[in-house]
């Protein structure tokens, strides 16, 4: 290490030019890095989805257990799960960390490619998941008074959403509410019966006069022209009239046979307030900037305000504010840290210079760190932002030490000369390397943890460790070179009385000598106070996942009416209740919401449910979020019928669990039946408990289907098949659709259906005539019999066994105690028999993430007496700073009590970290007794001299760390609640361990080398 300080003393100028290329590169870098709210979490999850036009039951048998059966033995598949829903199956294959989900992802891709599935199933599209992959941007478009709705649905369909989805970095758009001009064609049942028309005869003249297609080319006059057929067809009149041909041969316009209305229609209704509007929910790539990609709509917004002054935008949400937020907060705080921090060297060094050289290692390492990520992939996020916030502690604590001892040994030395410098660098060097290399080994073992916490927190770990090896360079170069520039020559720089001990020093050096020489009585104390603590703190401390994310005042409300609820009346009840909330007031008297935008029909995909309703709000800043939400829950319930529920939620920001949910009971079981009884009885056991809500399970409520049985024999005497009759119903039943066709000038997309009124009922479906190879034609009833029957609305599966699961949202912070008690609850329910169960959700998370923790604690611990059992050369004194780190709990434990926070992964990164930084100071005052006693010094001797002269180095790094981190502990910015409990664990920690690392570590040291000390003393009384 003293070559680099040598080589720094020497090469002023090119250590300067090094700093001016670190400083212009980290800034350079600090503009190119992605931002985001946190880390790209890529669960290691590969979703297998493809669309069948087919009932749940069908789509289960035809699709999704042939493909099931093809993944099962993929190599480290850890669950295998499946939903079967109308026209749809989702297969996900949750993996084992190890995994990497593209590859998966290919050999997935391989495996189905082989599997044969039924005439009209869509390709099987293989997907990866990741945290990134939600929309970034929810906004409204509506039209400023005046506008003609078709006019704002022009705009939209012509301008806006073009516009978005030019975007870059966009993934796709969710438009809800905008209308389209739609020219249905519907067919008289009982005018084709007549005639002995199917839909398709008609469907296949249409689409024949419609046709439109180059026909070759031809010469004319020596120039070679294309030669192009269409139909005459441009008006909706001469659509009326086109002729169809019958069986019989007659030729009869086909306004005899359907209905034609143009129409402008939507799959689902939105609105803002009471305004028409249409919801736009923006997604992003995962790969995209978030901020980048918002701030990018916003300026296409600004760009329509000007071209489009008819159309006005309301922003709902963005989350790119919320990024912003936490990043202004983590900054905001990280730089108050680092000035507070710059305060406490200065009260202590009381030398403006030395605290100015000091200073240099924050933004040196900082900048060395943002220069780092950029290669290695790692965004700007709330969790690389807090691990260099709580850098900014630690980073000087290696300068303050080299900078004191320069200071103490200048003032010491006869005669002040660079070689002063490198000696003070030199006695201190070994100690600081070992210190920070002991802190970096630390989050060795965050690599090896799995799951949401591996991904959410190893960029953190990365961005300190990088911050910390940084300071370390600096300390032993920049430090003792700007030590020469600016302190060597220093006129201020007094002489130090070698005999004069400050007051502190003099208290610190009777509080040693008292415990060295009553070192029972002080290890009892210790122990005590350790014993009490753990006793009363851990019994009162909240357990949960993670800690509790902000709520903000915007949130979603999630209605569901019973499924037979049509659009038309899901619509009325939705405008009802929204007249109710805004009724509401807060506590100032004023609206309790800003604005509500209301999508009917819409849940969160393209298919319309319109039995289904979702809200986003926004509260005024005086409404209480949390308290508010369950009496408008409660007002809601009161305004619909019997069955529909609802469900409010407050965005927060935070890492998701594993099942996203905080409470889940997984059913299993191959009886449906058993299933909806076991399902019932677990969500009226949950109930009664008030921590509890949004109970809900994923069996979906019951539907009717059509089922339509052939009786073979009939079928056959009539010469039809089963396939024969299907594809007849069929073309009566489906929606033919005809393409886009412009007619008077207006583009209409357009589709052709039995009129509706012909195929409402049992009765009707059964009169559906099938022509027979004969010629004749039967009724579908005289060949089958059709009768309605219950069906699930979705199959769910796991491990290719039916599963039903039970969620609920547990609020409260000790999310961990709840789920405990309500686990212990439903151990004396008795569930039907066939059906076994399991526990998920918070729980789950928290059993797996702590032991994945306690373990990395353990390793860290045993990486820490390494690290110092090599730089000590010995065992015993490295044994002794070990002793340290129970007392560090001491101060963590009653930090979270005083708090508030609970034990979470957060607080326990905390305990990891306090391994590595309580140490520091151990081995400071260590490696300055073991060089005592090089010197000839006793062990007693060595203790007390090491213990008095590092006693400033000691609270000075201890404090700058604590000041630094009180701004993050205390947890006034937004944005920075995930490193809270984080901070207040090191602060408690450190402050403890410092005040008692000071006493214990000494008796540590002498009783271990109690022999050593014996066989010195007799040396010396032989010798005498």
């Amino acid at each position: 290490m003293s070559k680099l300080t040598n080589f720094s003393m020497k090469n002023v100028a090119a250590i300067f030019i090094m700093m001016l290329l670190l400083v212009v590169g980290g800034t350079y870098m600090t503009t190119t890095l992605k931002v985001e709210s946190f880390p790209d979490i890529t669960f290691p999850v590969v979703i297998v989805s493809t669309t069948y036009t087919a009932p749940p039951q069908d789509v289960l048998e035809n699709v999704t257990k042939p493909l099931e059966k093809a993944i099962a033995g993929i190599d480290g598949l850890k669950t295998l799960s499946s939903g079967s829903q109308d026209n749809y199956s989702q297969i996900v294959l949750q993996l084992a960390q190890s995994k990497k989900p593209e590859d998966v992802k290919k050999e997935v891709e391989g495996l189905i490619a082989n599997v044969r599935l039924p005439q009209g199933v869509e390709k099987p599209r293989v997907l990866t998941a990741g945290f990134a992959s939600e929309p970034v941007y929810y906004l409204a478009v509506y039209g400023a008074p005046g506008t003609k709705q078709a006019d704002l649905d022009a705009a939209y369909k012509q301008t806006i959403l073009p516009g978005f989805n030019g975007l870059t970095g966009i993934d796709h758009v969710d438009s809800v509410g905008n209308q389209e001009a739609v020219l249905t064609l519907k067919l008289d049942a009982a005018a084709l019966n007549t005639h002995g028309l199917l839909p398709t005869d008609v469907s296949n003249q249409i689409k024949a006069s419609l046709m439109s297609s180059p026909a070759g080319t031809v010469e004319l006059n020596g120039n070679t022209q294309m030669v192009r057929v269409k139909g005459e067809i441009e008006k909706i009149d001469q659509l009326n009239q086109l002729k169809i041909l019958t069986k019989t041969g007659e030729r009869l316009p086909l306004k005899q046979l359907a209905n034609i209305e143009a129409v402008s229609e939507s799959k689902f209704i939105a609105r803002l307030d009471d305004e028409p509007a249409v919801g736009v929910l923006l997604y992003k790539t995962k790969a995209a900037n978030a901020v980048e990609f918002a701030d990018s709509a916003d300026e296409l917004m600004e760009d329509w305000a000007t071209t489009l002054p008819q159309v006005k935008f309301h922003k709902v949400y963005n989350s790119a504010n919320d990024i912003k937020d936490s990043i202004h907060g983590m900054i905001q705080e990280g730089g108050l840290g680092a000035i507070l921090a710059s305060l406490m060297i200065l009260l202590f060094l009381r030398n403006v210079r030395m605290t100015i050289i000091v200073l240099v290692s924050i933004p040196l390492s900082i900048l060395v760190t943002l220069l780092v990520m950029g290669p290695l992939g790692i965004s700007l996020n709330i969790m690389t932002l807090g691990g260099m916030a709580i850098a900014v502690g630690r980073v000087v604590d290696d300068s303050i030490v080299v900078i004191e001892n320069i200071y103490s040994q200048l003032q010491k030395a006869q005669e002040r000369n660079e070689s002063v410098i490198r000696l003070a660098t030199a006695q201190v060097s070994n100690a600081i390397t070992s210190s920070t290399i002991t802190t970096v080994g630390v989050f060795g073992p965050i690599a090896f943890v799995s799951g949401v916490v591996g991904e959410v927190f190893r960029p953190f770990a990365i961005t300190l460790v990088v911050a910390l090896l940084s300071s370390l360079l600096v300390a032993l170069t920049v430090i003792p070179m700007l030590a020469k520039l600016m302190v060597l020559k220093s006129k201020r720089l007094k002489t130090h009385d070698e005999q004069h001990v400050s007051g502190m020093g003099q208290l610190y050096k009777r509080t040693i000598v008292w415990s060295l020489n009553h070192r029972m009585k002080t290890l009892l104390i210790a122990g005590l106070i350790l014993i009490l603590s753990i006793g009363l703190t851990i019994p009162n401390l909240a357990v949960a996942f993670m800690p509790n994310s902000e709520a903000v005042k915007q949130g979603a409300i999630h209605i569901k009416m019973p499924r037979e609820t049509s659009i038309q009346k899901m619509n009325e009840k939705s405008i009802e209740l929204v007249k109710t909330l805004k009724a509401q007031v807060d506590s100032k008297g004023k609206p309790s919401f800003n604005y509500i935008e209301t999508l009917v029909g819409y849940n969160e995909s393209n298919d319309p449910y319109p039995f289904r309703t979702m809200m986003y709000f926004e509260l005024s800043d005086a409404t209480n979020g949390p308290e508010a939400i369950k009496t408008y829950k409660t007002d809601m319930l009161k305004l619909l019928p019997e069955g529909s529920t609802v469900n409010i939620e407050l965005f927060t920001g935070g890492p998701p669990t594993s099942t996203g949910a905080d409470f889940s009971y997984a059913l299993k079981g191959d009886d449906p039946q058993a299933l909806q009884q076991a399902s019932q009885l677990v969500k009226d056991a949950l109930k009664p408990f008030s921590e509890v809500s949004d109970i809900k399970d994923s069996w979906s409520d019951a539907k009717t289907e059509v089922e339509i049985t052939v009786d073979g024999e009939k079928a056959s005497s009539k010469g039809l098949t089963t396939a024969h009759i299907l594809q007849t119903v069929h073309t009566w039943i489906s929606d033919d659709k005809l393409g886009d066709l412009k007619l008077d000038n207006i583009t209409y997309e357009t589709k052709l259906m039995v009129d509706a009124k012909f195929k409402d009922s049992v009765e009707e479906i059964g009169n559906f005539m099938i022509p027979t190879p004969t010629g004749s034609s039967v009724q579908v009833k005289d060949v089958a019999t059709v009768k309605q029957i219950a069906a699930p609305n979705i199959i769910n599966r796991e491990d290719q066994a039916q599963v039903v699961s039970v969620t609920a949202k547990i609020n409260s912070t000790d999310k961990g105690g709840v789920s405990k008690k309500i686990e212990e609850a439903l151990t004396t329910l008795q569930l039907p028999a066939g059906v076994s169960k399991e526990v998920k959700g918070v729980s789950d998370d928290i059993n797996r993430s702590f032991m994945q923790m306690f373990i990395a604690i353990i390793a860290s611990v045993g990486i820490v007496y390494i690290v110092m059992v090599i730089a000590f050369g010995n065992a015993r004194a490295p044994l002794a700073i070990l002793f340290s780190l129970p007392l560090a709990a001491i101060g963590g434990l009653v930090g979270l009590l005083i708090t508030g926070e609970s034990i979470n992964v957060t607080s326990l990164i905390g305990f990891l970290m306090l391994i590595g930084i309580v140490v520091t100071n151990a081995i400071v005052l260590v490696d300055r007794v073991q060089q005592l006693r090089e010197q000839g010094h006793s062990i007693r001797e060595a203790l007390i001299e090491a213990g008095v002269t590092r006693l400033r180095p000691i609270i000075m790094t201890a404090g700058a760390t604590i000041i630094a981190l009180l701004p993050l502990g205390l947890g006034l910015s937004k944005g920075t609640i995930i490193s809270k409990g984080l901070a207040v664990v090191v602060i408690g920690g450190l402050t403890t361990s410092t005040l008692l690392t000071l006493v214990i570590v000494p008796i540590m040291y002498e009783l271990l080398f109690k022999k050593r000390q014996r066989k010195e003393a007799q040396v010396v009384v032989e010798s005498v």
